[in-house]
């Protein structure tokens, strides 16, 4: 007989078990909107460090339940489900609580799982935007973030020229300035860069509404913590001059 068979069958009652909520098989206690799930603490203790430190005797009593504020009923019992059975139901609604719960518990497979979810989403100039920022905002989303990076590969100019862009989170700049491709020329990444840079330092302006406001030191603020990602020995000094001025190709020298 192969032990993996046996593995899987006998999982297979465990979350059968989990299914049915019985409180006398379960040790722990957790309360949601006003209702009961019951889970084990070894389980619980051994796929998430954080219950490991929660459900340990110096912080909790055998029966004492723990309320869950932070994410509703059903979100809780998919992230059980899933603890249970390797597998729960994402939906477009539901995952970005369910990434935020697997952060918070340091569940790693529910993470990589939700990974997965996120990289064969459909995406488009209308979620790509929000779904960069998800991205940089949790650790280790990595397939996710390739497949966003692909999405701007395979349109670029659409993407660059699209409005959402130069009011894009700085996030979602510092991925866009890392891009590498043979078929982008890293003078179109910057030039579209700049123009972020430049747009944000207007904005600033408008804001401030200051006499004194200088523009250029505005967009040199901006601009520079993304001037790593380029290798300005390999693009023409004409480019840099002709497109930025050149206040801007001095602040490259100075960072050669």
């Amino acid at each position: 007989m192969n032990p993996m068979n046996t593995i899987y069958e006998m999982q297979l009652q465990i979350f059968e078990a989990f299914k049915a909520q019985d409180p006398e098989m379960f040790d722990v206690i957790f309360e949601i909107e006003g209702k009961k799930l019951y889970a084990e603490k070894l389980r619980l203790s051994v796929v998430s460090t954080t219950f490991n430190s929660m459900l340990s005797d110096r912080w909790i009593s055998k029966n004492d339940v723990i309320p869950i504020k932070d994410y509703s009923f059903n979100d809780f019992k998919e992230f059980l489900a899933f603890i249970y059975s390797g597998e729960c139901q994402l939906t477009d609604k539901n995952i970005l609580t369910m990434i935020d719960i697997a952060e918070f518990y340091q569940v790693n497979s529910l993470k990589k799982y939700c990974d997965y979810y996120m990289s064969n989403v459909e995406y488009n100039f209308k979620n790509v935007f929000k779904a960069f920022e998800i991205s940089n905002r949790y650790p280790n989303l990595e397939e996710m973030k390739r497949t966003l990076k692909d999405f701007v590969k395979q349109n670029f100019e659409e993407f660059v020229k699209c409005k959402r862009f130069l009011k894009a989170d700085k996030s979602v700049i510092e991925e866009f300035a890392s891009l590498q491709s043979k078929r982008i020329p890293k003078e179109k990444i910057f030039k579209a860069v700049y123009e972020w840079a430049e747009y944000q330092a207007v904005k600033k302006q408008e804001e401030l509404n200051e006499e004194n406001f200088n523009k250029n030191d505005a967009i040199k603020a901006e601009i520079t913590p993304f001037l790593s990602n380029f290798e300005f020995k390999k693009m023409k000094l004409s480019f840099l001059n002709d497109f930025v001025g050149m206040f801007l190709v001095l602040i490259c020298i100075i960072n050669l």
